[in-house]
């Protein structure tokens, strides 16, 4: 009978924790970086990102809380530390499923070139870059073929801690040219005199999806499975419409 009745309990218990968890307050506490638009401590809901993830927590009845480092503090700290659940925006690479869960998409990235308009940029193959020494950020991933240079030293490169850095020696003309999302080198720029000196070339290194990356966890996996599910109800297009159209309006 004790042994009937112990497993009695342990299915009621097993049939209560679903309903339990669903009904457990979630924060989503996440590691990023001032990377403007997409996150950043200065805007509304953290960024244009950060207001998708936000609105997605909200469909499982959640809350986000980001706290800001370096890229590669973030990684550290969204990838190993127990008080967080991951960190944003990232891109997928193989080597990074190793430590993450990632997320759905929450977002798009467009990264390429930037370059003075009157010193243009002319370039077809990543051969054509090698005779530049290129404006990248530390632990960024920028493309297959670009970080492949880099590693193989045929891509001469200045390393900086973030993308503001990059920016400023660009319209400083210590830097002919910088590895750039297009969206931040636009809000970037937006208030200032080099709006219309600073161009993004129209050749690409590629368009990606960006994702949270959840700690390879047990409690980051579930994380992961929940946010997607509120992600699902999200129009992510209109939330990125109306944030933009936002701070452009605060620019004028």
């Amino acid at each position: 009978m004790k042994l009937v009745h112990t497993c009695g309990v342990t299915l009621l218990l097993s049939a209560m924790l679903p309903a339990l968890a669903a009904d457990a307050p979630k924060t989503l506490h996440l590691a990023s970086l001032d990377w403007l638009p997409f996150s950043g401590s200065s805007l509304p809901n953290d960024g244009l990102s950060g207001a998708i993830v936000t609105a997605a927590a909200k469909q499982i009845g959640g809350s986000v809380k980001v706290d800001y480092f370096t890229w590669k503090e973030a990684v550290e700290k969204g990838e190993a530390d127990p008080s967080f659940i991951g960190y944003f925006p990232v891109f997928y690479t193989e080597e990074r499923t190793k430590k993450c869960y990632f997320s759905a998409p929450i977002g798009k990235a467009v990264t390429g070139i930037g370059y003075h308009k009157d010193a243009p940029v002319q370039w077809k193959t990543q051969a054509d870059l090698a005779t530049l020494k290129i404006g990248i950020v530390d632990g960024y991933a920028n493309g297959d073929a670009f970080d492949a240079a880099v590693k193989q030293g045929k891509q001469p490169v200045e390393v900086s801690t973030s993308d503001t850095n990059n920016i400023r020696k660009l319209v400083t003309k210590k830097l002919p040219a910088i590895v750039v999302d297009k969206q931040v080198l636009h809000y970037m720029t937006l208030k200032s005199q080099a709006k219309d000196s600073i161009v993004f070339h129209e050749k690409t290194f590629n368009e990606r999806p960006m994702h949270i990356c959840f700690q390879r966890t047990p409690a980051g996996k579930a994380m992961q499975e929940a946010f997607d599910a509120g992600l699902k109800k999200v129009d992510i297009a209109k939330v990125e419409s109306a944030y933009m159209a936002q701070l452009e309006a605060s620019a004028k």
